[in-house]
């Protein structure tokens, strides 16, 4: 008998445990797209009430250009004491590792803090970042064939395109309390199909106004990371304060 209750007792509380954990998902998944959004919204508003701060909002090393790098630093340096403080997850190293890739991209590898001049880039301009490398590839594509050049540009936007409806389907299904295990993973998912606009903006177009959106698309996607090392940092903590509470039931149950 008290082996059925401490079974029961074992199964209500795991049960409860899964449910604090899809609470604690459900914040994070509501709260980031609720903020890139604001913020989203606030630049356009800005530059749309005050076109004379649009060049400093959204040129480059302008204001949106540099909260992405104060982003990226946060995201480098929290990835760095997750690690230390958690172990090496894969989330982590993961966040860690984009965040570090994308602060490259943001300062152009370094050159303009440092002040050097980074390569040539094949057809035009420098080789200066990360999302250069997808411009290199529409252009040796586009010397073998234009369509298939397009075709790589298009892919790009499907890929991105199916990454957001996806993470926005799980954003959806968190708030009713049915996500699954892919919950936690889904801001990483929006990360890159956000990321994936931008380049294809970057690519394919060299529209000012799209432009600026490029750089917003960014700033947000960056701010997704962030989110997302969040919640793993979240996740990750919930779990060893769920195990110490069993190991102290487990031996009061024992007692």
């Amino acid at each position: 008998m008290a082996q059925t209750l401490h079974s029961l007792d074992h199964e209500a509380g795991h049960n409860a445990d899964k449910r604090r954990r899809m609470a604690g998902q459900a914040y994070f998944l509501v709260m980031a797209p609720a903020v890139i959004g604001s913020i989203a919204l606030a630049t356009a508003l800005v530059a749309i009430v005050d076109p004379t701060i649009r060049p400093q909002l959204l040129q480059e090393d302008g204001i949106v250009e540099a909260a992405s790098v104060i982003v990226l630093l946060f995201v480098v340096t929290g990835s760095v004491y997750a690690i230390y403080r958690w172990g090496p997850r894969f989330p982590f190293v993961l966040a860690g590792l984009l965040g570090f890739a994308e602060l490259m991209d943001e300062t152009s590898f370094g050159s303009r803090l440092f002040g050097f001049d980074p390569p040539p880039l094949y057809g035009g301009g420098e080789l200066d970042g990360f999302h250069d490398l997808a411009i290199l590839v529409f252009r040796l594509l586009r010397v073998v064939s234009q369509d298939l050049a397009w075709l790589w540009v298009g892919l790009m936007l499907v890929v991105a395109v199916a990454l957001v409806a996806y993470a926005t389907h799980q954003i959806a299904k968190s708030v009713g309390d049915t996500a699954g295990g892919i919950s936690s993973h889904t801001l990483i998912l929006l990360h890159f199909g956000l990321i994936g606009f931008a380049q294809v903006i970057d690519v394919a177009t060299h529209s000012h106004v799209l432009a600026a959106m490029e750089e917003v698309f960014e700033l947000d996607a960056e701010i997704l990371l962030g989110f997302y090392l969040l919640q793993q940092a979240h996740l990750a903590s919930d779990v060893g304060n769920t195990v110490g509470d069993r190991k102290d039931n487990s031996v009061g149950a024992a007692s």
